[in-house]
């Protein structure tokens, strides 16, 4: 979708704009797609204004990054003549009550045609050393205006936006890539796996890691190899849902949690996502252009465990099938397997099989090496 747009003047990068930006990224919320954490903010500030969209959006150079967005679909918009420019820029409450007779938006596709866009109200969203990094915004599409009550509810929620992104700092990340570290995935995976067997719901694992990140770094440098780290990261940060939950667990180990997701759902974002990394150009430097691709697990409960121990176990033991059926494929666990009561903790069972792998050869894996058996239940997919 479209960004909602109007003729106004872009702030220029200054001293005290790198700064603002540098206070942003500090939290680590920039290309993360939906967060569910804000959804309350957006219902609240629809209820509290009377308005069918509302919106958090936060502001880099170029763009608006919306965290939570209710009665439109749109994930970002160019920053350039937005309204969202001129809420950060004024300090406080800005509102439009007619934009189709306001000079600076009237002719704007959006105003002039449809949806029709009428008013708008914003309110910053003020870090602590004072720099605005967004807005909590209203749009309707009749001319209105904010009560003095109405105006001082979006600027409490702006307030609470920001303890939001507080709490976020607290919370463990992943300096090179901005995910979530292994500690935070503990809880986390912990919170969502018993909300799932309260709510009688699925939960679904992917474990991703990429395919022979030694040669990266062996061949191409540690640049290339930190490049594809980014990179994986900013994918599965920009490709989920917002109540999906992304983690890098260490080296080239990545994990992505998807509450309310069946398995073959999973599977299926799974195979998108191996595809989309296939396509990833990474440029370390100018000169060099290099490709890499991902070899993903998927288990999910209550198919392949009750426990966040299990979970990771089977998504893990996937992936290790998947290198070994020749990588850059996707492998679904089998269901109610237990490995450790096989060839070892760390070993799936049938690797050990001298038989030829005829089932993944029935399954499409025509390149597996012989001598690995897949167990019942395995199911590979991949090009």
């Amino acid at each position: 979708m479209e960004s909602i747009t109007e003729a106004g003047v872009r702030v220029l990068p200054s001293k005290e704009e790198a700064e603002r930006l540098a206070t942003l990224r500090g939290y680590y919320a920039l290309e993360t797609g939906y967060e569910r954490r804000f959804d309350d903010i957006t219902l609240l500030a629809s209820r509290f204004c009377a308005t069918p969209v509302a919106l958090v959006g936060l502001v880099d150079e170029t763009r608006v990054f919306f965290k939570s967005a209710l009665g439109f679909t749109v994930s970002e918009a160019p920053r350039s003549h937005a309204f969202f420019d001129y809420a950060m820029r004024r300090g406080k409450v800005f509102e439009v009550r007619d934009a189709s007779r306001d000079p600076r938006f009237e002719r704007h596709p959006w105003v002039a045609g449809a949806p029709h866009v009428r008013f708008y109200a914003g309110a910053p969203i003020v870090a602590p050393d004072g720099h605005v990094l967004g807005s909590v915004s209203v749009i309707d599409y009749v001319r209105r205006k904010l009560t003095d009550e109405q105006r001082e509810a979006l600027q409490f929620l702006a307030a609470q936006v920001m303890a939001q992104l507080e709490l976020g700092v607290l919370a463990p990340r992943d300096r090179l890539t901005g995910l979530y570290d292994r500690r935070h995935l503990t809880d986390a995976l912990a919170r969502e796996l018993s909300r799932a067997v309260q709510r009688r719901s699925r939960l679904g694992v992917i474990a991703l890691d990429i395919d022979d990140f030694k040669h990266i770094n062996d061949t191409y440098g540690h640049d290339a190899g930190d490049a594809a780290l980014r990179e994986l990261g900013a994918l599965l940060a920009g490709g989920i849902r917002k109540e999906d939950i992304a983690c890098r667990l260490g080296g080239e180990e990545f994990l992505l949690v998807m509450p309310d997701a069946a398995t073959d759902v999973v599977a299926a974002r799974a195979e998108k996502l191996r595809a989309r990394v296939e396509m990833l150009e990474l440029r370390p430097n100018p000169d060099l252009v290099c490709r890499i691709t991902v070899s993903i697990g998927v288990a999910a409960y209550p198919e392949h465990g009750d426990t966040p121990e299990d979970l990771l176990s089977e998504a893990e033991h996937a992936v290790y099938l998947a290198k070994g059926g020749g990588r850059n494929r996707v492998v679904i666990a089998p269901r109610g397997l237990d490995y450790r009561a096989t060839l070892g903790r760390d070993s799936p069972p049938g690797l050990a099989c001298p038989a030829p792998n005829d089932r993944a050869r029935a399954l499409g894996n025509t390149d597996a090496p012989r001598g690995i058996a897949l167990p019942d239940g395995y199911a590979i997919m991949r090009n």
